[in-house]
């Protein structure tokens, strides 16, 4: 990936712990990206994005530029954060993955906004594999188109 000046924000979004922590490790090594968190459910995710938290009412600090989205969780998965994100106006670039990658159904993922739907890595070597195959747009937010005759967010290629 080319040189960077600013940091891609980046929100995990997993129910496990353990996850979380090896993910926030692996992202340390690349000095352009920034984990701005870690949330373990859907909901958490969709407050952290709606700049909200149910808890305490607070505005988050910093809003994602992307979003590795587990797709199996409490609560809400990963499929139901897509959809309830689909029609907001600005949004992150999201990962959807999972270790279970024939459970996804990858064309509704990629219509309800996923930029790329990939299993969860395994090294710090298919992680990097993947943040390469979002390519330089992934720092730009995407805006939502709301015409009935345009396609409301074209996934990228893979």
């Amino acid at each position: 990936m080319a040189t960077r000046f600013n940091a891609i924000a980046t929100l995990i979004v997993d129910d496990s712990e353990v996850e979380c922590q090896l993910l926030r490790a692996q992202l340390g090594q690349f000095d352009w990206m920034k984990v701005i968190d870690c949330v373990h459910d859907g909901l958490e995710a969709l407050a952290y994005v709606r700049r909200s938290d149910p808890l305490t009412g607070q505005q988050a600090f910093l809003y994602p530029d992307l979003i590795l989205l587990d797709f199996k969780m409490p609560r809400c998965d990963g499929m139901q954060v897509l959809k309830l994100l689909q029609h907001q106006l600005l949004r992150p670039r999201i990962v959807l993955w999972s270790t279970a990658l024939e459970q996804i159904d990858v064309p509704l993922a990629l219509e309800l906004g996923a930029d790329l739907v990939c299993s969860k890595p395994h090294c710090l070597a298919e992680l990097s594999g993947i943040l390469d195959r979002l390519g330089m747009n992934m720092v730009q937010p995407r805006f939502v188109m709301q015409r009935l005759d345009v396609k409301a967010a074209e996934p990228m290629p893979a």
